[in-house]
């Protein structure tokens, strides 16, 4: 899927790239959806562009993210997004600007959320005329991006806390959990210092075209940077619950401890003077005392008392 907004302010949607008949002077802003290689090369010959950072996003040069020559500015970011198992993984987005047009490139799940939580944005997109004021909107978004997963991931983590703070049981599945979100929490503090990175390389390095977002760049940056501190504050708490529920998980364990052993007290005792008295082949006090029995059980059960109230004085249960 590919739109297309015109000068005239008309929004154009072409399902494929051989659908497209718009000269590059009739446009200001196309996004493409999902783009193939020959997608890319053909918009590359089309509309003279270099679009070469998408074929080499995955990369570790930082060439895969931002690349800059006289006519043109393209970089790359990364962006979190939910899988449909609600897991936390990475989204590419590719800007490439020309000196007065700009190429949008991302995959349908960037797409079809940003349709679904941004329609205030896209609506005003075919109400602006200065093109610098539409490519702000398309830079803008971003910030409002990171906050709205961090302020996702930071109420799970708010309610997991809740949750943890009520049970007085606790797993190795719920430290699971805690190392889920924080990796989650890395994931996005990750590419989010990625993405102010490349907006710092593009202020030093951006070419020189009509096209100056330079300022919605640094409002970018002062809005990621307030994200970065709630993410710093969400890991700090993820550490304190790490924390409090290995803890926890210690005291149980421990008091299993304690309770095995003054099981295996309680009964060794008894075991050890039942063994002593039953093999005694040459001493044998029953046969000269009718209490001996007797006074053997009572020396057997006072020897699994008296540890029993040991312990409990020492409050150990």
């Amino acid at each position: 899927m590919i739109d297309i907004l015109l000068k005239n302010k008309t929004l154009l949607q072409c399902s494929t790239v051989e659908d497209i008949n718009v000269s590059a002077q009739d446009f200001h802003l196309m996004q493409v959806v999902d783009a193939t290689k020959e997608d890319i090369k053909r918009l590359e010959n089309q509309y003279d562009i270099d679009a070469s950072i998408i074929k080499h996003f995955q990369d570790i040069e930082i060439s895969s993210h931002f690349f800059s020559t006289p006519s043109q500015v393209a970089f790359h970011i990364s962006l979190p997004f939910y899988n449909e198992k609600n897991e936390l993984e990475e989204r590419p987005l590719f800007f490439v600007l020309t000196r007065d047009k700009l190429f949008l490139f991302l995959n349908s799940d960037i797409d079809a959320y940003i349709n679904k939580n941004y329609i205030r944005k896209i609506s005003q997109l075919q109400l602006l005329e200065d093109p610098n004021d539409i490519f702000d909107l398309q830079i803008e978004f971003i910030s409002d991006y990171y906050a709205d997963i961090t302020e996702n991931e930071v109420k799970r983590v708010k309610q997991l806390a809740t949750r943890i703070l009520q049970k007085e049981k606790f797993t190795n599945a719920t430290l699971n959990l805690i190392a889920q979100h924080s990796f989650n929490n890395m994931l996005i503090k990750e590419m989010l210092i990625e993405t102010e990175r490349v907006f710092l390389l593009y202020k030093k390095n951006a070419a020189q075209t009509n096209i100056n977002i330079k300022e919605a760049i640094d409002r970018e940056l002062s809005d990621l940077s307030v994200v970065s501190d709630y993410l710093q504050f969400n890991a700090e708490r993820l550490t304190s619950l790490k924390e409090n529920v290995a803890r926890k998980i210690d005291i149980e364990q421990n008091y299993i401890f304690k309770i095995l052993t003054i099981i295996t007290l309680c009964i060794s005792l008894p075991t050890m003077i039942a063994g002593i008295y039953g093999m005694n082949f040459e001493h044998m006090p029953e046969l000269s005392n009718p209490y001996a029995y007797p006074i053997v059980l009572g020396v057997m059960l006072l020897s699994m008392i008296l540890p029993f109230i040991f312990f409990k004085i020492k409050k150990w249960f």
